[in-house]
């Protein structure tokens, strides 16, 4: 049967998915391997599980709750509710007008305002928060549930709410909001690109800037260096001159000392006087008078060269100095960019999230090949007294022996176990149901007999399970 539907100008023409689809019945018992038991033995063992030794059921119900399978373009399979009970809900953001930001700071020519601007912008906040939410689709942990096998019980399927229009339509919006995430998460990756690209700009003319210093310090420092070379090369000229001149001078006298020094000696050796120490000392005085002209002579050539020197180390002072400050805001700027991308990522993060909860909608299911199937899950529906039980698809703990060779029957409430996933549907279950059980004494108690003689202690007859 062909279905035509009109959205947003849009015609959507296909087939009903009830048409030609394909159902499942899973299996409401199974084995330690998720194979089916015989009907009549999953009968007795839910209603055994159910009423335990000594509870008694007003009225008890197969009930099959029917899920929609349909296949997605990237794999997997969306898992949608027929009855409307469940729904997905996801958080989302409302995220700033990024190309607007961007477009404003390149509207900006001052730097100094760019940078102003970066500086105030709150990149990682969000204008607000949303919830993007699907009827009828299902998020939950499936688990083993969908490995069951197949099995044709007397299921009284409950009413199905979803139309063929709500599937085409929920399976476009959860591909249009990805894609409307994607395109979010792109645009974040262009506002970093375009961060970077700016800020790139800017050092790089800094870096043109701390070359051009170099360069003007290095000719500076280089034409310094080149007349600090001149000048001691002339005062060494003018220094050797002179320290000859006063050499050859002063040091003619040292002859005439050296007589004296030595004919007082004499006269000491000859006992005509104690000491030495009054000719020796003329001589210190005379070589320390020596040695301070000399001294003044090569301070005095000293002094240019000093004068220049300073202004050498001057200038190598204020190129690191210059060339600090360059770098000073080049590390800055990259401040900046690791800040902004830093929080730019947190944003991205979060809608990364958003988009791996949409993106993990549709799941796997072994027991599929077709592009969509109807999953019916059973559960057993019981009164008790006042309680509403609900049991969903069970794993059959096997037939042994009771304790003492069978003398003590083993307690059926541990007759089996839930089947990991099932769970999700017992406490969503509200649905107003009659019995349908009855129907099927003779299969059921069937059942319970093979049960009883693999050591469970069952009752014998359907009757005894019900309330008079």
């Amino acid at each position: 049967m062909y279905i035509i539907h009109s959205r947003n100008g849009k015609v959507l023409i296909y087939l009903s998915i009830y048409s030609l689809m394909k159902s499942i019945n899973l299996s409401l018992v199974v084995d330690e391997n998720l194979n089916p038991l015989p009907t009549y033995k999953q009968l007795a063992i839910s209603i055994a599980k159910v009423a335990g030794k000594n509870n008694k059921i007003s009225f008890a119900s197969l009930i099959g709750w029917p899920l929609l399978a349909v296949k997605s373009e990237g794999g997997g399979y969306y898992i949608f509710d027929e009855t409307s009970k469940f729904s997905t809900s996801i958080n989302s953001f409302i995220l700033q007008d990024y190309d607007k930001i961007i477009s404003m700071i390149e509207k900006t020519s001052d730097e100094s305002q760019v940078l102003e601007l970066m500086n105030s912008i709150r990149w990682d906040e969000v204008r607000g928060s949303s919830t993007i939410h699907f009827d009828f689709v299902m998020d939950q942990d499936f688990k083993n549930l969908l490995k069951l096998g197949s099995s044709q019980l007397p299921l009284q399927i409950l009413d199905r709410k979803l139309k063929d229009i709500d599937v085409q339509f929920l399976i476009s919006d959860i591909q249009g909001a990805a894609n409307k995430i994607i395109s979010e998460i792109d645009l974040i990756e262009k506002t970093k690109e375009k961060i970077s690209e700016i800020i790139a700009i800017m050092k790089g003319k800094r870096v043109e800037k701390r070359r051009q210093i170099e360069s003007d310090y290095d000719a500076k420092i280089m034409a310094k260096n080149e007349e600090l070379k001149k000048i001691v090369n002339d005062e060494k000229t003018k220094v050797e001159e002179e320290i000859k001149q006063y050499s050859s001078q002063l040091y003619s006298k040292l002859p005439d000392i050296e007589v004296l020094i030595a004919k007082a000696e004499l006269d000491k050796e000859a006992g005509f006087i104690d000491s030495t120490s009054s000719v020796n000392s003329i001589k210190e005085k005379y070589l320390n008078e020596i040695s301070e002209k000399l001294n003044e002579i090569k301070e005095k050539h000293k002094v240019e060269i000093r004068r220049l020197r300073g202004e050498l180390n001057e200038l190598n002072s204020m190129k690191q100095k210059d060339i600090n400050k360059i770098n000073e805001e080049i590390k800055k700027l990259d401040e900046l960019q690791q800040l902004i991308i830093s929080k730019l990522n947190n944003v991205e993060n979060s809608e990364k999230a958003i988009l791996d909860k949409l993106q993990k909608l549709p799941r796997f299911i072994s027991i599929l090949a077709e592009d969509k199937a109807e999953i019916i899950v059973p559960l057993l529906v019981a009164q008790i007294d006042s309680r509403k039980v609900v049991l969903p698809p069970q794993i059959y703990k096997g037939g042994k022996k009771g304790f003492f060779g069978g003398i003590f029957k083993k307690d059926p409430s541990e007759i089996s176990e839930n089947v990991e996933g099932g769970e999700i549907f017992v406490n969503n279950f509200d649905f107003a149901i009659q019995d349908n059980l009855r129907s099927y004494k003779d299969l059921i108690e069937k059942g319970l007999q093979e049960l009883s003689e693999e050591g469970w202690n069952v009752r014998r007859s359907l009757d005894e399970y019900y309330m008079r």
